[in-house]
């Protein structure tokens, strides 16, 4: 729908169209939506929201009852959950919205593994159970292809790797004592998580082309080497370890303006990317003012008028790309018009 409002507002651009006939080329595009349309986006909405209700509901109804409930009706309760869900997914497999049960056995499998370690007191370290759940719904997240099931297990493992440093602060060899490191494990879970999600999807699978993933994705990692590079600028206690994470830095915002400049054209990355770099300058520059200027007003003068150009040079660019994505368009008419 996106791309045909473009169509639509380029072809009024250049007089292809008059004031008159924009309704029309509207609605002829599902601009705004149909009532079938909006019949659809809401029992999808409903869906969602009852399948996340009812994955709460059994959490809250267990931890509620706790007390009063015996060890098998607890157990009995969150497997019965998992065994229904898995009965009404083989039942709707063939209809549109059968993934949701799905979602719904993977979030109870969540809760009684909780549920096993709070009644048995197994002594494992608390990542283990979230390694575990992700281990165990692997399978259902390759059968279903749901992009709200592979964003889930993506935040179990992000949640396993947080508890798993926390416990042993070392992974590999390398100290996580630092907030530093903490933070570039997370970039290269999330950048490496990236690039073989757009290789795939370039592959043509049909199922990944939604944007909302990888932007989402790319935002993680757009704020936790932002992030980084801010701890170096504070923190120079280890000069060798801090070269290699502004290198890392350096090498997230080419590769990110690399893949989504020339390969895949994406503004939302572009923009970040724009974003992080005056986060990052901006920093940089009021160290440097107020560490070494004794004049506090002129520094906080200087650091506000660098912000706005800054700001102003992104949205400059920005605007640039757009206009070149217009320009480019012409060519694309015609080779689809002419036979």
């Amino acid at each position: 729908m996106q791309g045909q409002q473009k169509w639509i507002a380029y072809w009024r651009e250049h007089n292809a169209l008059s004031v008159q006939q924009v309704p029309t080329a509207l609605r002829l595009a599902g601009i705004p939506p149909s009532r079938q349309e909006w019949r659809l986006w809401i029992e999808r909405l409903l869906l969602w929201l009852g399948v996340a209700a009812l994955a709460a509901g059994l959490i809250f109804f267990v931890a509620a009852n706790w007390s009063g409930m015996g060890r098998f009706g607890k157990f009995a309760l969150a497997e019965a959950a998992v065994v229904l869900s898995l009965v009404a997914y083989a039942s709707c497999a063939r209809f549109r919205y059968g993934n949701a049960a799905l979602l719904a056995a993977s979030l109870a499998t969540g809760a009684l593994l909780a549920l096993i370690g709070q009644t048995y007191q197994t002594g494992a370290d608390t990542f283990e159970l979230f390694v575990v759940w992700a281990l165990l719904i692997f399978p259902w997240v390759l059968i279903a292809r749901l992009l709200a099931l592979w964003v889930l297990w993506w935040a179990i493992l992000h949640v396993a790797y947080f508890f798993y440093v926390n416990t042993f602060w070392a992974f590999w060899g390398i100290s996580f004592r630092e907030e530093e490191n903490v933070l570039a494990g997370v970039v290269l879970l999330d950048g490496c998580a990236l690039i073989v999600w757009e290789w795939i999807r370039a592959q043509g699978r049909e199922w990944m082309q939604s944007r909302w993933v990888p932007r989402l994705l790319a935002l993680a990692t757009k704020i936790a080497v932002t992030m980084l590079a801010l701890f170096i600028i504070f923190d120079y206690r280890y000069l060798p370890v801090s070269e290699l994470y502004i290198a890392l830095y350096l090498i997230v915002l080419a590769g990110m303006y690399g893949g989504y400049r020339y390969k895949t054209q994406d503004l939302f990355m572009l923009a970040g990317g724009a974003l992080s770099v005056i986060v990052v300058m901006t920093t940089w520059l009021g160290r440097v003012l107020f560490e070494n200027s004794r004049d506090q007003i002129a520094s906080f003068l200087l650091l506000g008028l660098f912000s706005m150009l800054a700001t102003a040079g992104a949205a400059w660019w920005l605007r640039q790309l757009v206009l070149e994505q217009k320009d480019g368009q012409p060519s694309e008419i015609h080779e689809e018009v002419l036979p």
